[in-house]
């Protein structure tokens, strides 16, 4: 009965410190600084973004393209991005395995766009380059379907100048996985850009 409970004991005690180190990373990429360094890559069903500076650059392709992915609500963005995180002092050694990442996209502090990127991610302190896969879903007014006006506003956003550019903000929520099993920040994070 006492080597029992010893084990008891001995395993209560390594879920403890699984649970306090688990925290400890949660807390260290919560606290972070995340500062988007650069877009590399923008496509929207096949279509690059990066190169469309006016609505005028999409050809009759695209925008059927487009068109057709938008009107049947299949629009997918495949991109690549240069994350940098900064994790606060002490914790500089760790890194976070991302398993989901809900975002969303605000333009003038507007809900537009959100997504879900379900391909794991490792996360680490200093410059991350990601290549992500995220379906997308245009934010709607009242239930009402979004306006295509607003699909080619925003393929359009990336390429602006910074004085025209309306103020964009972009917020993640990720699933991270911990000694303990998956656990999602209960908020998003804002992305400096």
């Amino acid at each position: 009965m006492k080597k029992i409970s010893n084990y008891a004991l001995l395993l209560m005690l390594l879920v403890v410190g699984f649970a306090c180190k688990t925290k400890n990373d949660v807390e260290a990429f919560k606290e972070a600084k995340y500062d988007l360094q650069s877009i590399d890559q923008m496509e929207v069903n096949g279509v690059d973004l990066l190169k469309k500076k006016r609505p005028q650059d999409f050809s009759f392709n695209d925008a059927a393209t487009l068109y057709t992915a938008f009107s049947q609500n299949a629009l997918t963005a495949v991109s690549t991005i240069g994350l940098n995180v900064e994790l606060p002092e002490g914790s500089q050694e760790r890194t976070m395995t991302v398993t989901q990442l809900k975002w969303q996209l605000l333009v003038d502090d507007k809900h537009t766009l959100n997504g879900l990127v379900s391909e794991p991610v490792e996360l680490k302190n200093g410059l991350n380059t990601i290549t992500i896969s995220s379906p997308l879903t245009f934010a709607t007014d009242g239930g009402n379907q979004p306006d295509l006006n607003n699909l080619l506003r925003l393929a359009t956003l990336l390429n602006k100048d910074s004085a025209d550019r309306p103020k964009i903000t972009l917020q993640i929520k990720p699933t991270i996985q911990t000694s303990v099993g998956p656990f999602e920040l209960p908020a998003f994070i804002k992305i400096k850009g």
